[in-house]
């Protein structure tokens, strides 16, 4: 009898902490503002180097996309250094979540956004509502 070929050993899909997970909208007013700390001519090789779209990137930082943009701002999120994973919850949502590793993630993203938030009662950084 011929032996069953194994590939590497797969660690088994935990169930989430539904506590380190971001609404989308959440995800995409922390890029927004990162991308806006971009100094002027730094977006197209940031795009560039990371393999994004720029005219989209472009849209996605303005608030004029067409529709949400999950899997790009995913990966965008994980560009600007906040390791996330795609979440669909609740199952029949039309948005998807993006679930932080761990609480210390998590705290960061909140003190990020916290100083965005500060930052756009005072005029230095816009936000969109």
């Amino acid at each position: 009898m011929e032996e069953e070929k194994r590939g590497p050993e797969v660690a088994p899909l935990s169930f989430p902490d539904l506590s380190l997970a971001l609404p989308y909208q959440d995800a995409l007013l922390y890029a927004q503002n990162r991308l806006k700390m971009i100094a002027r001519g730094g977006l197209l090789p940031f795009c560039e180097a990371h393999k994004f779209p720029y005219t989209t990137i472009i849209n996605l930082k303005n608030g004029n996309l067409k529709k949400e943009e999950p899997r790009l701002l995913h990966r965008l999120l994980r560009s600007l250094d906040v390791p996330n994973e795609l979440l669909q919850f609740p199952p029949d949502s039309p948005s998807q979540r993006f679930l932080l590793p761990d609480g210390e993630a998590l705290a960061t993203f909140q003190m990020q956004m916290a100083f965005f938030k500060s930052a756009c009662s005072t005029g230095a950084v816009v936000m969109d509502t």
